[in-house]
């Protein structure tokens, strides 16, 4: 047994070498450092924990756990498959596989690992009895950010609670459960619990204030933060949570400072840097985010992640804008982190940047959609997809292709702005697909009633079908562009030019809509409106000069 258990004791051997020398620390010590995210820390602890007490299988569970906030996921899973070669009966390092399936996207293959870490105390009636085990599997299934198990993590919570009611990591998970659910009031009720429990601990004060910055309750939120700098004004989470405080309120440089603080107290490792340039991609903040990942990128090369941050960021920073240069520089950062990531890890965001990118560069349309159908394949209800493909389509002229991808997203998406139907009228207008064009921009008209364009793209759309001006329909659509234009004199006067192409296609249709009807001074009328715009229209000077 001896021989057996230092065959798997070596299996971690390199993991845990050169790590330094140590005064005594403990478990406690090393969950402290867990909780101030100090991971660093927090792995050289645990790393001589297992070296100190090699059958205690928490001590391979919460080293992984170090490992995996490291961003360091195949470390994690080697030292978790230690432990249960170690330990094959403590539940946590199964929790901890669980988790890293869950954040490969797994959830299968994440849901065997969980229910084998239950199963030790699972009773002839399916109630689970080992709080701990529960505490360690439901805070696994809600902390992938990009896959969770909700509905299973509360009724595991709940089943606990049943049975211990005094327990502040439970409390604090279940408060997390239901934070992760969005239902703010039971996420509230169970870490005002846990404070009832344990009133001189930060931690659950703090993340009720995260309840506060999920429904913009800023005031609220910094009541909760004070209470935990009332309880301990180093405790480094609260510093993280003030910083995305300030972020949300737009004062930089106030977050910035608080960042600053959090580092000071946590650690000013390359995963902490990495997570606040996390957070300033999160706050919509990517100038910012761009300039945290290239001063990170200074000492670290090596991180493949920030790769990935960074053409994220750079194709934010772009926006609507044309910048084939920047995009370029964002493709190449992703496309190095396809090359050096390991395939597991690559998730549906990952193709679908990729094809947004490419759709920023010149000659790489054809690319950006087949690399945006991969992400739709992978993600069939990730339907924002559709307006992504719509547009490389309407880059490539290929309107009615553009209209076909507006309409599936309108069609299945949950919430369907008038932004969406003026798009999609406008991809079947240049299609010539004029009877869908002018569904689409009828919607527009009623759902928005004051939004000038889409009166006029619909009396472009039935102009387009009637050449000799029969139709009634199209002139009081002009009409209507006009006056919503024009309403507001200061406004029209300080834009013209903005409006002087569309302005000169409203006036000339009226104009020649009145010539239709012989009515020559109404067509004079609006023909000079035209020469007002463009003194040498052609069309307008014809008319003016005939009597």
């Amino acid at each position: 047994m001896r021989k057996h258990m230092n065959k798997f004791i070596l299996s971690i051997s390199l993991l845990i070498s050169g790590s330094g020398i140590l005064m005594a620390q403990s478990m406690k010590d090393g969950l402290r450092a867990i909780d101030f995210e100090k991971y660093e820390q927090a792995r050289e602890i645990f790393q001589k924990l297992v070296q100190k007490e090699p059958t205690n299988g928490e001590n391979y569970y919460y080293l992984g756990q170090a490992y995996l906030n490291l961003i360091n996921p195949d470390s994690a899973e080697i030292t978790y498959n230690a432990g249960i070669k170690i330990a094959p009966a403590t539940p946590s390092n199964y929790a901890g596989l669980g988790e890293l399936r869950l954040i490969e996207g797994k959830k299968a293959e994440a849901k065997v690992h969980f229910d084998k870490a239950l199963s030790f105390s699972k009773t002839r009636s399916g109630i689970y009895t080992d709080i701990h085990a529960i505490h360690i599997v439901a805070t696994s299934m809600v902390n992938s950010s990009t896959d969770k198990m909700l509905d299973e993590a509360e009724a595991l919570v709940l089943m606990a609670y049943e049975q211990n009611k005094k327990d502040y990591d439970l409390l604090v998970a279940a408060g997390d459960v239901y934070l992760e659910k969005n239902d703010g009031g039971n996420a509230a009720t169970f870490y005002e619990r846990a404070i009832a429990i344990d009133p001189s601990n930060p931690k659950a004060f703090s993340r009720v204030a995260v309840i506060w910055l999920r429904v913009k309750n800023y005031d609220a939120g910094q009541t909760d933060l004070n209470r935990a700098f009332e309880k301990d004004p180093n405790y480094a989470p609260a510093w993280k949570y003030q910083a995305e405080l300030y972020y949300a309120k737009r004062n930089f440089a106030k977050a910035k400072e608080a960042y600053a603080t959090y580092l000071k107290n946590s650690e000013p490792s390359s995963a902490n840097q990495i997570r606040f340039a996390r957070i300033l991609f999160l706050s919509k903040d990517y100038e910012s985010a761009l300039e945290k990942i290239d001063e990170i990128q200074k000492t670290d090369k090596k991180n493949i992640l920030l790769y990935r941050l960074k053409a994220f960021s750079t194709y934010e920073v772009i926006g609507t804008k044309n910048d084939p240069e920047k995009a370029k520089s964002g493709l190449d950062a992703l496309n190095y982190y396809f090359e050096h990531a390991d395939p597991k890890n690559i998730v549906t965001l990952d193709y679908l940047y990729l094809g947004r990118l490419e759709s920023k560069v010149t000659g790489k349309d054809s690319l950006a959609l087949i690399h945006m159908s991969k992400a739709l394949e992978m993600d069939p209800d990730n339907y924002e997809v559709y307006t992504d493909i719509a547009k490389v389509f309407n880059k490539q002229k290929k309107f009615v292709e553009s209209g076909d991808m507006y309409r599936k997203y309108i069609g299945v998406a949950s919430k369907v702005t008038a932004a969406d139907y003026y798009l999609m009228g406008k991809a079947y207008y240049f299609g010539k697909v004029y009877g869908a064009a002018d569904s689409a921009l009828a919607k527009v008209n009623e759902m928005k009633p004051d939004y000038a364009d889409a009166y006029l793209w619909r009396g472009l759309t039935l102009s387009a079908t009637d050449p000799d001006s029969k139709l009634e329909t199209p002139k009081p659509l002009f009409e209507k562009y006009i006056s919503l234009i024009t309403a507001d004199t200061t406004k029209f006067e300080a834009n013209k030019d903005k409006y002087k192409r569309d302005l000169i296609n409203a006036y000339s249709y009226l104009a020649y809509y009145y010539l239709a009807r012989d009515n020559k001074a109404l067509a004079k009328e609006n023909y000079k409106k035209v020469l007002e715009l463009d003194p040498e229209n052609a069309n307008a000077k014809k008319v003016m000069s005939e009597k």
